[in-house]
Order: C-alpha cells, then structure tokens, then sequence
C-alpha cells in the first residue's frame, strides 16, 4: 500500500467521522476542493462508490461504511505501532540487548541497569558477557544494541559516549601492611606476592611495562582471568591483586583493603553503539547510569568521583 493510498483513507475516515467534506477539511487543515478530490481519487482507485452526492452533500454508501470499519481498525492498529516505536525509543519498553565484560556482571552491570530501569516496569534486559573486543562486534554487526568497551575505538560502524577513566588499585587481605599506606607506589609492590590478571590483556602489559622500567622484581603468585577471581585470592591471603579501580570498588568487601597505585596507568571506558542507529540517547543514558553508580561506589580506594567527561566518537 502506498502512503498516497494511506493518505486518502486517512481523508476518507475523516470525512465520515467529521459528517462532511468541509468539516474534515477543518480538522485535517485542507480546503475543501482538496478533501473532495482525494476522495474521488479513492474512489477510483478502489473501484467504489463512496459517497453519494446530493446537493452539495457527501452520504456514505453501504460499501464505504464496511470499508470504514475495517480503515478504522487499521489505523488505530498503525497507532498503537507508533506509540509502542516511540516507548521503545523512550526506553519505556522493549528488550535492550546488552553486551558487557565479566568483570561488570556481579555487581556495576546490575547495578546501572536497575537505575536505568527505574520506572520503566515494562523494559527487558538481554545481558550478554564476552572480551571487550568480541564486544566491539557484537554492537559493530547490530547483535546488541549497547556494549561496555575501552578506548580506543577503532572498529568501523560503531560509535561512542565516555563514561570516565579508571586508575589502577591495589586489594590485600584485611590487615595488611599496605592498608596502612594511602596510596602505593610501584616500589612497595616490588618482590611481593602479586595476582595478576592473565597475560596478553592491556593491564597486565602495561604492569609488566612498568615494572621492567624501573628495573624492579616482579614476583607473580596467581594469574587468573577476572576481578572478582583476583579479589577472592587476595582476600584467601595470597598475595595483592592489581586491578582497575572501576571492578574492584564494585566488588568492595569486608576482608579485603583497596588501595590507589600511582604508577601512571589509566584506561577509558565507553558505551558503544551501532554508527547511525538512532542510539546516542539511548547510549547517554546507559553511560549516566554508569557514572552514577560509580559516584556511588567511589570510597574505599580513597580516590573521588569521575566527572562527566565529554562525548567523543
């Protein structure tokens, strides 16, 4: 069906509802001319008589009131349509399809997904967890429609919105030596226990990096492949676990102290979503709820919150 064909019917219920061609004309802001030869350009393409006229008056026939009934129930089919595109657009609706890395899922993940659903009784979640490269493609081939990655971006048909940088930390088990100092230095790690995230990811080259430039010992006791399997270490007493700050505050517990490292590493994290898909505010949102669930978490490392940086692409 074609929208001029769309048009016309739109005309011809409102001919019928409004009792006349000049009282449609008024409310859908045409002259009368108008409204009477769209109808009988309906009528042609339809193959029916429509109206009857007499003495300058429109009467529907028999066949135009049955074609009115079901033009009536089309459209408001065709509105709730528009209605259910433009909740799903104000995320009052619908199924948002997130991919995020482990090291969220546990704790800052449902988290900003709970803000963000607040008020929105309707809206679904499909949270799907993987490196932040396979996440990159997920969004890049319209899998997902948001993810969680870190800067750089360089993948093609993805877009992005910062949400903050996030330092380094160190987590020990309660009553640890370290707790006792505010913020660590490479020099004090140096020849102790440490737990590392596994080789070939960008924080554990640049640790290794640091290390080797200042000539100092690394003695690694654990690598292991996510945050909160580095935090449970420290807190069994096996060494110091060196992780972003983002993960750690969020996994914050009792039996462990968490500590800033000033050895010059940071990273920036984004939410990314697919180039040219109507998505920015969608992405917005998701990185507000982040940044405010971090404000919220920022305390045990003794560093303060992140401030809304600006977007970039």
């Amino acid at each position: 069906m074609t929208p001029a064909i769309l048009r016309r019917l739109e005309i011809f219920c409102a001919v019928i509802e409004a009792g006349g061609a000049t009282q449609a004309a008024a409310r859908l802001s045409l002259s009368q001319p108008a409204v009477s030869q769209q109808i009988a350009r309906l009528e042609d393409e339809l193959g029916l008589a429509l109206f009857a006229r007499a003495n300058g008056r429109l009467s529907p026939t028999e066949s135009a009131l049955v074609l009115y009934e079901e033009a009536s129930h089309a459209f408001d089919g065709l509105e709730r349509v528009v209605n259910l595109a433009r909740d799903i657009r104000g995320l009052e609706r619908g199924l948002l399809r997130i991919a995020a890395p482990h090291s969220t899922a546990g704790t800052l993940l449902p988290l900003a997904l709970k803000r963000l659903a607040a008020g929105r009784d309707r809206l679904r979640f499909d949270v799907r967890l993987g490196r932040y490269e396979s996440i990159v493609g997920m969004v890049a081939a319209r899998e997902v429609d948001l993810g969680i990655a870190k800067a750089p971006l360089l993948a093609p048909g993805v877009e992005a919105v910062e949400i903050g940088a996030s330092g380094l930390v160190a987590v020990a088990a309660a009553g640890s030596p370290l707790a006792a100092q505010p913020v660590l230095r490479l020099s004090d790690l140096a020849g102790e226990p440490l737990i590392m995230i596994g080789r070939g990811r960008p924080w554990r080259d640049e640790i290794d990096v640091a290390f080797r430039r200042r000539r100092l010992p690394v003695r690694v006791a654990v690598e292991t492949q996510s945050v909160a399997s580095a935090i449970g270490f420290a807190a069994a007493g096996f060494g110091i676990a060196l992780t972003p700050d983002w993960f750690a505050d969020a996994m914050a517990r009792t039996d462990v102290v968490i500590r800033p490292v000033d050895i010059g590493i940071s990273h920036r994290f984004l939410v990314v979503h697919p180039a040219r898909a109507g998505s920015r505010a969608l992405a917005e949102a998701f990185a507000e709820a982040i940044r405010a669930v971090r404000a919220q978490m920022v305390g045990p490392t003794g560093t303060e919150a992140v401030e809304t940086p600006p977007r970039i692409r």
